[in-house]
């Protein structure tokens, strides 16, 4: 088998917008972004493997927000994987003036979701930094705040993975590759939420992880 997954796992993708990506639409319970890419590949692949998968993304969230649902929508769902991307919404309300959001909240906050899920599900976790597929010039002076805030939360979660010994995919360089051979439009109309090909680009990435 191709993957570290086994049967009668379960996998939760937990995240902002961009792991929603219309989930909550009526016949795309997956949603039509990475999640659902992801699940595909390894379809794919692994065609007789048998994993359950849910998508929790929700539009707009925060580490508050994902605090507020983390017991219904993780640790009831008795993940044995669980990937997570957020901190964009965190950086930007931040800098909006929402200051429950800061750097250092959201690093106390996050870690504590992190723990509560490991303790109580013993799930093997892989978390995405959060990203901006633009770059710097192009982004107007609210953006540009938020483009020169954003390394300390992904360096936040650079800290949590190696604290938890979670694969870690660095989004942003990721992202930044692949504009410096093309465009920032090749990815994504605008900064924050991934055209098709920004989506399977997060895929392949987060299918490689789960490499056995």
């Amino acid at each position: 088998m191709p993957f570290a997954l086994k049967d009668g796992d379960r996998f939760v993708f937990m995240g902002d917008s961009i792991t929603d990506c219309g989930r909550r639409d009526e016949g795309t319970p997956q949603g039509t972004g990475y999640a659902a890419i992801t699940q595909g590949l390894i379809l794919a692949q692994a065609p007789t493997l048998q994993v359950t998968y849910f998508n929790r993304g929700i539009g707009g969230d925060t580490t508050v927000e994902l605090e507020n649902r983390w017991q219904a929508e993780v640790l009831d769902l008795h993940p044995t994987w669980l990937s997570v991307l957020v901190g964009i919404n965190d950086c930007y309300q931040y800098v909006g003036g929402r200051a429950e959001v800061g750097s250092q909240e959201f690093a106390v906050r996050y870690e504590s979701l992190l723990q509560r899920a490991v303790e109580e599900t013993d799930c093997r976790l892989i978390l995405l930094e959060p990203f901006l597929f633009t770059t710097r010039d192009q982004m107007d002076e609210n953006g540009v705040r938020g483009w020169d805030l954003l390394p300390r939360y992904q360096q936040t979660v650079a800290k949590l993975a190696a604290q938890f010994g979670a694969p870690l995919i660095r989004t942003q360089e990721i992202g930044q590759e692949i504009i410096a051979a093309h465009s920032p439009e090749t990815l994504c109309p605008e900064p924050v939420h991934p055209n098709l090909i920004g989506h399977a680009v997060l895929a392949w990435h987060l299918v490689q992880t789960l490499r056995a």
